[in-house]
């Protein structure tokens, strides 16, 4: 673990003198918000706390139910997401009972039809995903980090993260990715530079950028993915 990663650690064993602790984690698309919701969670149980980690993607509205509100090229704006059940689960949670919630799946792109996710208690429940830092849900937080990196950089991630999950798609005719797989790869490239210039560039511009104002904490991550900075953001 890298010593930012140590020290996000530390602020959240501090803060979690009362239990649960629901820690918020936000920022853009493929900034790498689960690799760093992974290794807080490694570090966390080592230290003895019982951990939770919970994505925002099991909110998001099912594809049919985008399409029939004429939503589905607006996926991941705020109002792709069933606010409802974000307050039911996040309440639960907080109050130190379980929750069940659905399941995302990033190969099919969609909620998985009759799939449930069971929520236990935890000491520490790191909540994961592009509108964290955003209502309903950060009313719900009692700590919140944004990570953040140059736009530059994280379209380029976005751009890889298209390809390579477009590659692994080649034997899957079920995942979303597949009928891409058999195009050349400057026309992947070309696609999902597209996606970024017409869904999450200004999605990242307009709601998640925008939330790192609610930000306690904020890693931010140079273009190689290292840490570069975590800044404490003063109380008011």
């Amino acid at each position: 673990m890298t010593p930012s990663f140590a020290a996000l650690a530390a602020i959240i064993r501090d803060r979690a003198a009362t239990v649960p602790l629901l820690v918020g984690i936000a920022g853009p698309v493929a900034v790498g918000k689960t690799t760093i919701v992974r290794a807080l969670a490694d570090e966390l149980e080592r230290g003895g706390r019982r951990v939770q980690a919970l994505s925002t993607d099991a909110f998001l509205l099912s594809n049919d139910v985008l399409t029939a509100r004429g939503l589905l090229m607006r996926k991941g704006f705020p109002d792709s997401y069933d606010a409802a059940a974000i307050g039911d689960a996040l309440g639960a949670l907080r109050a130190g009972a379980t929750a069940r919630v659905r399941v995302y799946s990033h190969a099919v792109y969609d909620i998985v039809p009759d799939a449930t996710e069971t929520i236990a208690p935890a000491d520490v429940i790191l909540v994961e995903g592009i509108v964290a830092l955003q209502p309903p849900t950060v009313d719900h937080l009692h700590l919140a980090v944004y990570v953040d990196a140059p736009e530059a950089a994280v379209r380029e991630w976005f751009v890889e993260r298209f390809a390579r999950l477009t590659a692994a798609a080649s034997a899957d005719a079920a995942s979303f990715y597949h009928p891409f797989a058999a195009l050349p790869a400057e026309q992947v490239r070309q696609i999902a530079v597209v996606t970024w210039e017409a869904i999450n560039g200004p999605n990242l511009r307009e709601h998640i950028a925008p939330s790192a104002g609610r930000a306690d904490v904020i890693l931010r991550k140079a273009a190689n993915h290292a840490i570069a900075e975590l800044r404490v953001v003063p109380s008011p």
